[in-house]
């Protein structure tokens, strides 16, 4: 069966009012794809960068934002109304 898991870029600092103030950059995202892929038995058959909404539910343990300095898309989804979209990792793999 194939499979796949997304990676986000974690928060390393909370904000004001409990919100995000700073996330990993993307190369820790990558950082911990690979660690991810190394902990595992799993057969690896693709990895590649998708871009996602702001908000991305079980992309792992711990807390994940989508935002990061490098990687901000935002994306125009009807007149003049646009959601901020972000770069994450994606592995499809095989257990």
């Amino acid at each position: 069966m194939i499979k796949y898991k997304d990676f986000a870029p974690r928060i390393t600092e909370q904000g004001p009012f409990g919100g995000p103030s700073d996330y990993e950059s993307f190369s820790e995202v990558v950082s911990a794809v690979n660690q991810w892929i190394e902990s595992t038995t799993i057969q690896v058959i693709n990895v590649e960068t998708v871009v996602l909404p702001d908000r991305i539910e079980g992309t792992g343990d711990g807390d994940y934002g989508v935002k990061t300095s490098n990687a901000f898309y935002p994306v125009m989804i009807s007149q003049g109304l646009a959601i901020n979209c972000f770069q994450c990792v994606r592995v499809w793999y095989r257990e």
